[in-house]
């Protein structure tokens, strides 16, 4: 008989409501006590259970928030898991009645897995370079590195692709006027940060300006937090 997954973190848990600032301090206590205990690492690193969406979509509201709304308590900002069509609502106290807003999070991070993978596996993970997965699960996996720095344009390149895939998926579905876009890439390398924000500022604008889209805002993070967009229809930050 198999023994049952230990749950580091609960849907209720990830779906309370917060202010900008609790939201930080609660995502920062909750990773250090999972990273102590027992296979809390190895579940952050292969996202299991709801350590997938305390990773892949916590952690980028977290940093949204703060970025957004710093310290105001005015706001607050509740995940909602589950199959709707947006994974956040943000209700600002200062308009009366209070508004509220969505926010759709999704990701753009390519072989992000496999480094994951790999640091789990092996201990360490090349930031530059790609990796490649042979093999499967019952043949065994075998990660092969291929080192190598990359010139800014084939960053750039990779980069643009994975995000215009993330928004194409995005724009074919229906979502309601005050519903705004997060994607989060991959900004973990040593090119400057002024170059790519403004390729990819460019890319994204050209990208929306032909695109009907009915999302109130765009946000673009990097998911080291070096890089932080935002655009709007008309007007870009």
């Amino acid at each position: 008989m198999s023994q049952k997954k230990k749950d580091f973190v609960t849907k209720e848990e990830l779906m309370v409501e917060r202010t900008p600032q609790e939201l930080v301090e609660w995502f920062e206590r909750k990773i250090q006590e999972i990273t102590q205990q027992e296979g809390g690492l190895s579940a952050i690193r292969i996202r299991e259970g709801y350590c997938k969406q305390l990773m892949e979509e916590i952690y980028p509201l977290k940093v949204f928030a703060f970025w957004q709304f710093c310290d105001r308590t005015d706001v607050t900002l509740q995940p909602v898991i589950g199959s709707q069509n947006y994974d956040v609502l943000i209700i600002d106290r200062a308009f009366v009645p209070p508004h509220e807003s969505k926010l759709e999070i999704t990701m753009a991070l390519g072989d992000e897995y496999l480094k994951r993978l790999m640091l789990q596996k092996e201990g360490w993970s090349p930031i530059s370079g790609c990796i490649e997965k042979t093999g499967t699960k019952n043949t065994g996996i075998k990660l092969t590195t291929h080192l190598g720095v990359r010139d800014l344009e084939e960053y750039l390149d990779k980069q643009r692709n994975l995000i215009g895939k993330a928004l194409e998926g995005k724009l074919k579905k229906e979502y309601e006027t005050n519903t705004s876009l997060l994607i989060i890439f991959e900004d973990a390398t040593a090119f400057d940060e002024t170059d790519i924000k403004e390729a990819l500022c460019r890319f994204i604008e050209n990208k929306l300006g032909t695109e009907q889209t009915r999302f109130l805002h765009f946000y673009l993070i990097g998911s080291s937090e070096r890089i932080k967009y935002k655009w709007t229809p008309n007007q870009a930050s």
